[in-house]
C-alpha cells in the first residue's frame, strides 16, 4: 500500500508516513513528490510531500507495476526503492541507482561557510569550520568547533538541527543538483546517537520487568526514529509516537 504523507520538514513527513503505515524507518521506502519551502516570513510556504510504502510490499508493488507499466524497481544508494521506466522487459532482482555527488564539495563548503559565518558571530564565539565529503552518498559534513559549542548545539542538538536545516535550504536553493549537508560538532551526533541507543535498551529492559509503559521526553523526528529502530526487534516491546509538534515523544510499551 502506498500513502502520501506531508510535513514541514522531510523528517516530519517521513515520521508521519511511518505512523500511518505502522512501520519503522528500516522498513520504509519513499519518494519525494514535492520539496518543501519555508517561503518568506511564512508567505508561500510549502510542505514536503512524499509517497511512501513498506519495503515488505516492494515485491508485490513490483509485480503489479511491471505488468501494466513495464517499469523496473530500482534501489538507490539510500535504500529507497523507486519505479523506473524500462524499454526492455523487466528482469528478476533489483539494480542499484548511483547517486554520486556532481557538485564541487569545496564550492558547497564555501557557500555554507559564507552563510554560517554571520550566524555564528551572533553567538559571540570564534567558530572553526572544516569539511569532509562523501561523493558516493552525496553528502558534505561540516565539522565545527569552538569554545561555546554547548550554546551552538542547544538542548539535544535542537539549535544545531535548526542551523543544519537552514544551510541545506540555502546551499540547494536554485540548484539543479542537490547535496545533503550535515553539521556536526566535536562528534556530537555520534555521541548523541549512542546515548539514545543505550537509553532505548535500558527503558526496554525496565518495561519488560514492570510490564508498564514508559514515556520518553519530547524528541525530534530524527531522534524518535533512532528509538523506534533500536527497539523494533526487542522481544515483548513495541513503540509508538504521540503528542503534537515540540511535545511529540516516544512511548515504549510492553507487548504480550
Amino acid at each position: 500500500m502506498r500513502i502520501e504523507a506531508k510535513g514541514e520538514t522531510l523528517d516530519e513527513a517521513i515520521n508521519n508516513a511511518m505512523i500511518e503505515l505502522s512501520t519503522t524507518s528500516d522498513n520504509l521506502a519513499y519518494e519525494v513528490k514535492q520539496e518543501g519551502s519555508s517561503g518568506f516570513l511564512g508567505i508561500g510556504a510549502k510542505p514536503f510531500i512524499i509517497e511512501a510504502y513498506k519495503k515488505d510490499d516492494k515485491e508485490e508493488n513490483y509485480k503489479k507495476n511491471s505488468v501494466n507499466k513495464k517499469e523496473k524497481l530500482v534501489e538507490n544508494s539510500s535504500g529507497v526503492y523507486e519505479f523506473k521506466s524500462e524499454k526492455v522487459s523487466t528482469s528478476k532482482g533489483f539494480a542499484k541507482k548511483e547517486e554520486k555527488m556532481t557538485r564541487d564539495p569545496e564550492e558547497v563548503f564555501n557557500e555554507a561557510k559564507a552563510f554560517l559565518t554571520p550566524i555564528f558571530k551572533e553567538f559571540n564565539t570564534e567558530i572553526n569550520m572544516s569539511y569532509t565529503a562523501n561523493v558516493e552518498s552525496n553528502t558534505v559534513v561540516l565539522n565545527i568547533s569552538g569554545e561555546k559549542m554547548g550554546v551552538v548545539i542547544g538542548k539535544h542538538g535542537q539549535t544545531l538541527d535548526a542551523i543544519q536545516h537552514l544551510v541545506n535550504i540555502v546551499v540547494n536553493n536554485g540548484k539543479s543538483s542537490r547535496v545533503r549537508i550535515r553539521i556536526d560538532s566535536e562528534n556530537y551526533r555520534d555521541k548523541r546517537n549512542k546515548t539514545l541507543e543505550s537509553l532505548a535498551k535500558s527503558v526496554a529492559n525496565n518495561v519488560r520487568k514492570t510490564h508498564k509503559d514508559y514515556e520518553l521526553e519530547p524528541m525530534s523526528s530524527y531522534e524518535r526514529r533512532i528509538i523506534h529502530s533500536v527497539l523494533q526487534k526487542e522481544r515483548n516491546i513495541e513503540t509508538t509516537s504521540i503528542g503534537l509538534d515540540k511535545e511529540r515523544h516516544v512511548v515504549v510499551k510492553y507487548k504480550r
